[in-house]
């Protein structure tokens, strides 16, 4: 995890995961977050609960990829 906090507002309660292969995922508007920067998760593990933090007006998960600061398409890395 490379950030768990609410600091950008847009986003509200924003989850940052690092990948090994250097990709970030970013899940946003959450109601809680239970993970904590640096810490290490595991797959299937819950990170967060959905909400409607910053710019949400009812519950949902905002889910970005990333490499290298860019948007990827997240049904070219995802698991069919």
């Amino acid at each position: 995890v490379v950030y768990a906090d609410d600091a950008l507002k847009t986003y509200g309660n924003l989850v940052l995961i690092q990948h090994p292969n250097g990709m970030v995922t970013a899940y946003a508007h959450n109601n809680a977050l239970l993970v904590k920067k640096g810490e290490v998760v595991k797959k299937g593990q819950s990170i967060a609960l959905s909400g409607s933090t910053g710019t949400g007006k009812s519950p949902q998960l905002h889910f970005e990829v990333r490499r290298n600061a860019r948007a990827v398409d997240p049904m070219s890395v995802l698991p069919r």
